[in-house]
Formats: C-alpha cells, sequence, structure tokens
C-alpha cells in the first residue's frame, strides 16, 4: 500500500479502499519486521492501537464524525506524556513513569483521529545531537545502520524514513527536530517558538520548577509539506496551561502559484561544508531558477553568526543550568573556561551555566537585535535556504566520561562535535523562527536535507511557500532497508 500523504490515506479510508484497521496492522507489522534493526520505537501499544483503529472504521461505517487524521498512524518522541503508556525521555528515574493525561501535541493528534502506535526513541532527556539513550540503546540511521540517525528526535525521523509512522511531533531547543529530518531523508518543521504548547513534554521533569523559558520550539516529522502543513493546523494555538502561546488563529492559505524569492547562504563564519551537501545545495538552487523562482546568495546585513553563536550558548547554558544540581552545573564550567575560543557554541554554552544577570540580559538583547534584523531580511524574501548542519550522517561515536568530546569528519576537516553538529541550526533557534527542512536528494548513499527559515509568527506562509517549492527537491525516498519486498509499504 503506497501512500503519499495523511490526506489521501483518509480519502481512500472513506471511499473504502482500505480500512483503518488494515493500516494499523500494516505499520505494527513493518516495526516488528525493521525496527531490531534502526531501534526507532521503543514503547508499542498494539492493543490501544487497535481499539482505536477499529473505532475509526466504525465511525466510517456509520457515517460518524471525522477528523483530519482519522485512521492516521502516528507515533510519539518519548520526551511527551502519554496517557497510561510509559514515558520516560531516556531518563532512568523515569524508567516506569506512566502519566495520567497526554501532552497536548498529543491530544489534539488523537482528537483528530490519529492512531497512535507507541513512542519513538531520543537520548537522555532530549540532550544530545546523537540518539544513544540509556535506557534503550541508540537508533541507526535507515540509510546506514552505522552512522547516526540524529538528534534529540532521532526516534522520531527514523521511524517516518521507515514507514513505521506517517507524523511524530517533535521538539527542538538545537536542531532536535532539523538535524534528524535532515540525517534521516524526510520533512521536518520547527514552528515559531511559542507557537505550539510545550504542555506535557520532559524536561522540565514532572513535579520541577520550569527553568528554560527561550529557544525551545515545537513541531513535526513527516514526508511532505502537506503532512507538516496538516499537523501544524491541529497541534497550534494555546491550551489554556502554557501560558506564553499566544492566541494567533491557524490561517488555510490559497495554493497561489508565483515566483517565490528565495534567499541562499552556505557559509557560517567560514565552517567547512561537506561535498554532498554542497552539492544537493548547488543543485537545490539551480532546480529553483530553472522553475522560474526568484533565487540569490545573500545574507542579512548585520546578522552576525559569532553573535549568534555567543547569545545562545548565553541563554541555552544559562536556563538549562537552572535545572541542573549545582556540583553538575559548575563542573561543566569549569569546563568551559579551558574550551577554546575556536569552538564558539560550546565555550559559550558552558560557560553560560554560570552566567552572571548582567550576561543574561545582554544576551537576551543581542537575540533581540538578531531577530529584527532577520526579520526586516525576511520582509524581502518568502525564505532563507540554508544547510542544517556542516556534514551528512556521520558515523555513530561515543560521549561523556573524562574524554572530551570526539571531533567529526568533514572531508578534510576535523571539526570540534558541537561546532560540527549544531552551528548552523542553533542560530535559528535564538531568534525563535519557524524552519523547515526538506529532503534534497540522496548523495552518495546518504540523505541530505536543506532549511528554510521564514518569518517570526508566520509559519503558514512558509509551509505554503515549502508546498509550492517542495518539487524542486528531490523528496523522501523510502531507505533501501526498508525495500526488501515489492510491496513499498505506506
Amino acid at each position: 500500500m503506497k501512500i503519499s500523504s495523511a490526506s489521501e490515506l483518509l480519502a481512500r479510508m472513506i471511499q473504502g479502499e482500505v480500512s483503518a484497521a488494515d493500516v494499523a496492522t500494516e505499520h505494527l507489522e513493518r516495526i516488528k519486521r525493521y525496527n531490531r534493526n534502526v531501534n526507532a520505537v521503543v514503547t508499542l501499544d498494539e492493543a490501544g492501537a487497535m481499539r482505536a483503529a477499529l473505532h475509526a472504521d466504525q465511525l466510517i461505517a456509520t457515517r460518524g464524525p471525522l477528523g483530519p487524521l482519522h485512521g492516521v498512524p502516528f507515533s510519539v518522541k518519548d520526551a511527551f506524556e502519554t496517557a497510561g503508556i510509559r514515558t520516560t525521555s531516556s531518563h532512568k528515574p523515569l524508567a516506569s513513569h506512566i502519566p495520567a493525561r497526554d501532552a497536548t501535541l498529543v491530544s489534539r493528534l488523537k482528537a483528530a483521529g490519529g492512531i497512535l502506535l507507541g513512542k519513538t526513541n531520543l537520548p537522555e532527556l532530549a540532550g544530545n545531537p546523537q540518539c544513544d539513550s540509556p535506557l534503550f540503546g541508540r537508533t541507526n540511521n535507515p540509510w546506514d545502520l552505522s552512522r547516526t540517525s540524529g538528534g534529540s528526535s532521532g526516534g522520531s525521523a527514523a521511524a517516518v524514513a521507515m514507514g513505521f509512522a506517517m507524523l511524530d511531533p517533535g521538539s527542538d531547543i538545537g536542531g532536535s527536530i532539523r538535524i534528524p529530518a535532515a540525517f534521516c531523508g524526510v520533512a521536518g518543521l520547527k514552528a515559531t517558538e511559542n507557537r505550539l504548547p510545550r504542555t506535557g513534554h520532559i524536561p522540565h521533569l514532572p513535579g520541577r520548577p520550569r527553568s528554560v523559558r527561550h529557544l525551545l520550539s515545537f513541531g513535526l516529522l513527516a514526508r511532505s509539506v502537506a503532512d507538516l502543513q496538516l499537523g501544524f493546523e491541529i497541534m497550534a494555538g494555546p491550551d489554556g496551561q502554557d501560558v506564553e502561546v499566544p492566541a494567533i488563529p491557524t490561517r488555510t492559505l490559497s495554493a497561489q502559484q508565483r515566483p517565490r524569492r528565495i534567499a541562499w547562504w552556505d557559509d557560517f563564519d567560514g565552517l567547512p561544508l561537506c561535498s554532498r551537501t554542497r552539492r544537493a545545495l548547488a543543485r537545490t538552487v539551480d532546480a529553483l531558477q530553472a522553475a522560474g523562482h526568484i533565487v540569490a546568495r545573500c545574507r542579512p546585513d548585520g546578522f552576525d553568526f559569532g553573535q549568534a553563536w555567543h547569545a545562545y550558548g548565553t541563554i541555552a547554558g544559562s536556563e538549562i543550568g537552572l535545572g541542573m544540581s549545582w556540583p553538575e552545573r559548575t563542573g561543566l564550567t569549569l569546563a568551559g573556561h579551558l574550551i577554546p575560543a575556536s569552538q564558539p557554541v560550546g565555550r559559550a554554552f558552558l560557560r553560560g551555566m554560570s552566567a552572571s544577570p548582567g550576561s543574561y540580559n545582554q544576551a537576551l538583547n543581542l537575540r533581540e537585535q538578531l531577530i529584527v534584523t532577520l526579520e526586516a531580511f525576511l520582509d524581502e524574501w518568502d525564505a532563507w535556504l540554508c544547510p542544517v548542519a556542516p556534514t551528512v550522517a556521520y558515523p555513530h561515536c561515543k560521549l561523556g566520561g573524562l574524554k572530551p568530546p570526539p571531533r567529526i569528519q568533514v572531508d578534510d576537516h576535523a571539526l570540534p562535535y558541537i561546532e560540527a553538529t549544531v552551528s548552523m541550526v542553533v542560530p535559528f533557534s535564538l531568534t525563535g523562527s519557524p524552519v523547515t527542512v526538506l529532503p534534497a536528494g540522496i548523495e552518495d548513499g546518504l540523505p541530505v536535507g536543506l532549511q528554510l527559515v521564514g518569518r517570526r509568527w508566520h509559519d503558514e506562509e512558509l509551509l505554503a511557500t515549502c508546498a509550492q517549492i517542495e518539487s524542486c527537491f528531490d523528496g523522501y525516498t523510502l531507505p533501501p532497508l526498508a525495500d526488501e519486498t515489492p510491496d513499498r509499504g505506506s
């Protein structure tokens, strides 16, 4: 059963071509067959999924009310609480944690008719750009099991890429949606900061005060822009609990076809870019131009990546550090003073653990200036196209202990771990901008994804732009690992 989008799947269910129970069964069988290799799904709710699917079929048969996700299978990053289903955030003290209620994003997907299949893997407390869990082990990249799927939503991206689920909500404070989407060859959306409610997301830990007040955004992984649009419309808006989410109504934009204005950029303060990514970026720029869109290589005047890295690290280190114990925070701060200036992101983050109120406030003011600069630039452009990371998915590497983080090879360059992984995504975490990632092709056997940045609070406009230009990207391809039979799956 080959399905291109959630809306197409729903149409086929209504027409009686396929049942929700059959769809759920097929997805569950795919998980059982292939998950042992990629380790994307860590908790499966087979009985609950089949009950929900049978109920969905009954509603169709009796012409009951149908939601926009009616009968569509989805999975959930294990950082989001799920009522009656284990939710751990890969944190050992939460190994047996079973919440009494769903996170808001989960409840909205279920209320729209989605069928929850299970939970997907992540690193401990969503704190690593690789997906290696102390509870469940590592998630492998569907294109090369020896490489990372990215993090922290690595299980989510791998599950969507493998056809285990059609959607999976994610969270992103430093590329946690965008990096896995790029590494696994799927589409991703990081919505505007505070556009989607965080209620029921771990961290913060249950019963503990919240410390992170900036930079964290939510969104989802899917295989097409149409499904990103659908998921965003369902999940967006205030819930009466996350008071920082404004009452901005979602807008359904007409499919207006016009030449789009796309700026692009590839130089993040001289960081190297691997040849695979350069080829995919060049091919995409050529395709956009050939399709009649207005394309130019340019950047906002005054948008300094060094300043962005410093401000991001100071704010993130300070706020995340508040949730740590004093000995942990002190140890990390001391480590930060040993990091050279050639590692600006990691240095700023660790030193931010002990930032003074004045330094923290200065970083917030710098954030504000950079937001104004980027927004003014995007008044003239529909989107800003950039790489997601200096390199494609890299081989698994271990972190922790007394050893410094490993360096990542980017062609002939060995980059520090943090700079090699999050340097090109955190500037747009800092600005709270909406960002999509679209799959831009398979280069030498590995996917390349590119990110498109839009104006804050204009998520719908960014998604509409992406829907029009999606054909200029190579798009989603089913990994060979999941393509062993004539039936290519959904």
